[in-house]
């Protein structure tokens, strides 16, 4: 995989580690895509479509932050959260037709290794925390790749679009697009 460096680099959320010590940051990143790379192409399948799941509901809990105009009401923002929230805790993704996402064991230490990275920067404020999170966030929407997240998205939609809406599915695929777009 080649990636765009310099492309990466203008994404908002990476910008600081792009520009403060960019060497550290692409090694970090590096690291993370050997780990991923050796993940089988059905366990990516899967958590793509729960870093999709993730990611949508970022968009509606930072809207709501925000107070942006288009946010949900503070129960349809909470019903996004409680889905996002179960389904990384259970380590389990509960769809419309009755069927369920699981991940083996060993697939469930990553999401957990994974929630871990991002409380840490988000909760604990553990030093370098953010960027090590960014670093791993960044490596895992490369290794997806953009027909894997396509179709990750569609299956949030399809099984979820009433709790997200268009509006924030649509805010989903543009967060991640932009990191696809450092493909080459």
């Amino acid at each position: 995989m080649k990636i765009d460096w310099d492309k990466l680099a203008q994404i908002p959320e990476l910008k600081s580690y792009m520009e403060d010590d960019c060497e550290n940051f692409k090694n970090q990143v590096e690291k993370y895509l050997q780990r991923w790379q050796q993940i089988t192409p059905e366990d990516l399948d899967k958590l793509a479509i729960l870093r999709a799941l993730e990611v949508t509901n970022g968009c509606t809990q930072w809207a709501h932050r925000r107070g942006d105009e288009e946010s949900l009401s503070i129960e349809q923002t909470r019903k996004c959260m409680k889905l996002s929230m179960t389904s990384i805790k259970n380590k389990q993704i509960d769809l419309k037709n009755g069927e369920s996402i699981t991940f083996s064991p060993e697939i469930q230490n990553l999401i957990d290794a994974g929630r871990k990275t991002y409380i840490d920067a988000f909760k604990n404020n553990v030093p370098n925390g953010e960027q090590e999170f960014y670093a791993l966030s960044t490596a895992q929407f490369l290794i997806y790749g953009q027909q894997r997240m396509n179709q990750s998205f569609q299956i949030i939609r399809d099984n979820y679009q009433d709790f997200f809406t268009d509006f924030y599915l649509k805010k989903g695929v543009k967060y991640v697009q932009a990191y696809l777009d450092t493909v080459v």
